[in-house]
């Protein structure tokens, strides 16, 4: 009991750093010896009918919300035959960055959030955020993570208290700018970007450009009166917040890959998943994890085309690195894996095997998505 009083208060004190939450933003798993529910261990009672409040996740008129979290709650009163039913709130039941106190706490069921958003809070969740990955398809990256988060990842056990039901990442980041081009590490130095969360700072920072935390409207205004010279976001983030006027450049790595790539999670809090019979609990497993972080990245993938579409018809230059910045920039930030290494061992997770096992598994989906031609595939079928 004291442990938990001391726990609240920690959470209640901590002032975690202001993030930007959505702008800027299946198969068969069987290797994994780990049962569905990683931190929750009481049984499910025999509860049959059940309603779970759901805090607004992304505004009502945001992608997310309408293409990912509404039909997943259609999809689980579906599954479970409408014994279980989600109720959203008309509005957040508070700051973004304390949605997974709220689930934690109960004042929510559901709730979902970006790791990010919490710097420290999900230390070794946050390895979707590696530097250098092969691959700049959300699809791939998002089930890299939730695999990787069910054969090593779980030992952390950073959503206690909590029933994780999925992770998935967002919209690729690249660096959109306003005057000047980004072609090497001599154009980004002295240049102050919006920073997209404390590693993206640290990696902006090893390439001696000055990052930059502001809010969403703070960005806006930056980049209207020069102050900013650009941002490190997803399109997606670009055109949401109204920046293409501001944007005249975007640079994409020579390889093809992302700068970095956001996380998101989707959890329910201990009791609640508790409350549902273990018959429905698998229903709505079955449309959760993997499924459901497939189903998130095939929207942020496709709403992500659709915003480089118009930001090309407005204008905006893409331009590809020089030859060799790519090498460069994985010398500049080889210490991102390695603080992450130390994070999760300290946590007590396999660090080396878990790193190398992500990076393996991004390749590898990637792959099987280019040879099976899926660029417009539709919806994954409930």
């Amino acid at each position: 009991m004291r442990s938990r009083i001391v726990r609240r208060r920690i959470i209640r004190l901590s002032i975690p750093l202001h993030m930007l939450a959505f702008a800027v933003t299946g198969y068969v798993f069987s290797d994994s010896p780990l049962p569905d529910a990683e931190s929750h261990r009481a049984e499910p009672s025999p509860v049959n009918e059940v309603e779970l409040l759901v805090n607004q996740i992304a505004p009502p008129n945001h992608f997310y919300y309408t293409q990912v979290i509404e039909p997943w709650g259609q999809s689980v009163s579906e599954v479970t035959g409408g014994r279980v039913k989600l109720r959203h709130t008309l509005a957040s039941m508070g700051s973004y960055r304390r949605n997974f106190d709220m689930a934690w706490a109960g004042i929510v069921d559901i709730a979902g959030g970006n790791q990010s958003a919490t710097p420290g809070r999900f230390a070794v969740t946050q390895i979707n955020e590696s530097p250098n990955l092969a691959s700049s398809r959300v699809e791939a990256l998002s089930v890299a993570l939730w695999r990787t988060h069910r054969k090593y990842l779980h030992l952390a056990d950073e959503f206690s208290g909590t029933h994780l039901l999925s992770l998935h990442t967002g919209g690729t980041h690249h660096w959109f700018t306003r005057d000047k081009p980004i072609r090497n590490l001599a154009d980004i130095k002295g240049m102050k970007i919006a920073a997209p969360s404390d590693i993206g700072a640290k990696m902006l920072t090893a390439m001696g450009a000055i990052p930059v935390f502001l809010t969403a409207p703070e960005i806006h205004d930056g980049l209207s009166r020069g102050i900013l010279d650009g941002v490190s976001l997803p399109a997606t983030g670009v055109t949401r917040l109204g920046l293409t006027p501001y944007i005249n450049y975007q640079t994409r790595l020579a390889n093809g890959a992302g700068l970095s790539f956001g996380g998101f999670f989707l959890t329910i809090n201990a009791a609640s998943w508790a409350r549902i019979s273990s018959q429905d609990q698998k229903a709505i497993l079955s449309i959760s994890g993997e499924h459901f972080a497939r189903r998130a990245a095939v929207v942020f993938d496709r709403e992500m085309r659709q915003s480089e579409a118009d930001l090309y018809s407005s204008g905006v230059e893409v331009v590809v690195t020089d030859k060799g910045f790519d090498a460069e920039l994985r010398r500049s930030t080889n210490f991102i894996d390695a603080q992450w290494i130390d994070n999760a061992q300290t946590a007590g997770v396999q660090a080396q095997a878990a790193l190398h096992y992500f990076h393996q598994q991004v390749r590898k989906e990637a792959q099987t998505l280019a040879a099976s031609l899926r660029v417009n595939r539709p919806m994954p079928a409930q």
